[in-house]
């Protein structure tokens, strides 16, 4: 089912509208089975990229999402069941380890749309040794994927490392944050994998108060788009709460 779909972020985004076919095939199923170890986000991108007419490297992560998001209730029916394994421990200091069937509703991630009237934040900012005005915007996904690969190939971190790990993710949220700078001719500040070294460089160059600003405007236009749904729910076997995140890959090879 091919269809055209209006992205909920246009200032946001490179394209205002997408025309993508909803049916996953048979090869994606392979490759979705095939999957284990890579970055879900690269999964998606590439089944993405073969469905969409346009070029599916320039949409942002959030465009992605979104579109996903709308692969998988197309092509997996928009209620299913998820297992959740419990990893509380008990009163005898064991791992539960209980498999919680638990029923969704994809649809039910957030959707949070920019309004008609959003403007894109700027900052001014220090790269090299010229200070100009950058607008804040997404980088593209092939982007965000390679940062994530830089840190997992490069300097031999796991995504685990660059969730939690303090000093890991925030040189991540940093160089990520140097991907958003787009200047007004709409050269993007790092528009390819080789400038990754340089992210950090360009943070020093810049007052505390900036580089929190940058941050800060960062998360401004991550707010928008599809948000994670947080479930909350109880262990059946030993009734410990447990807090689960629909992961992006989600259900599509059970």
């Amino acid at each position: 089912m091919r269809k055209t779909i209006i992205l909920p972020t246009p200032q946001l985004s490179y394209y205002k509208e997408v025309n993508v076919d909803l049916d996953m095939k048979g090869d994606h199923y392979i490759e979705l089975a095939e999957s284990k170890g890579r970055i879900p986000e690269e999964v998606a991108l590439s089944i993405t990229r073969s469905l969409m007419e346009e070029d599916a490297n320039k949409l942002t992560l959030t465009d992605l999402k979104y579109i996903f998001t709308l692969i998988k209730i197309n092509s997996l029916e928009n209620n299913y069941t998820a297992n959740v394994t419990c990893t509380l421990l008990k009163k005898d200091k064991k791992i539960c380890g209980h498999v919680n069937k638990f029923d969704i509703r994809l649809s039910d991630s957030d959707l949070n749309a920019t309004p008609a009237d959003y403007k894109v934040p700027e900052i001014d900012f220090i790269i090299g040794e010229t200070e100009k005005t950058y607008k804040i915007l997404p980088p593209f996904c092939n982007i965000e994927i390679g940062l994530y690969d830089y840190f997992i190939t490069e300097k031999n971190v796991s995504i685990d490392q660059i969730i939690n790990d303090t000093k890991t993710a925030t040189e991540f949220a940093l160089m990520r944050a140097v991907c958003h700078l787009v200047d007004k001719e709409g050269n993007r500040v790092i528009d390819d994998f080789s400038k990754f070294e340089t992210a950090l460089d360009m943070i020093k160059l810049n007052k505390f108060s900036r580089v929190t600003d940058l941050l800060a405007k960062v998360k401004e236009v991550d707010s928008f788009g599809v948000q994670s749904k947080q479930y909350t729910i109880k262990c059946e076997e030993c009734g410990g709460t447990l807090n689960f995140r629909l992961p992006f890959l989600h259900g599509l090879t059970s």
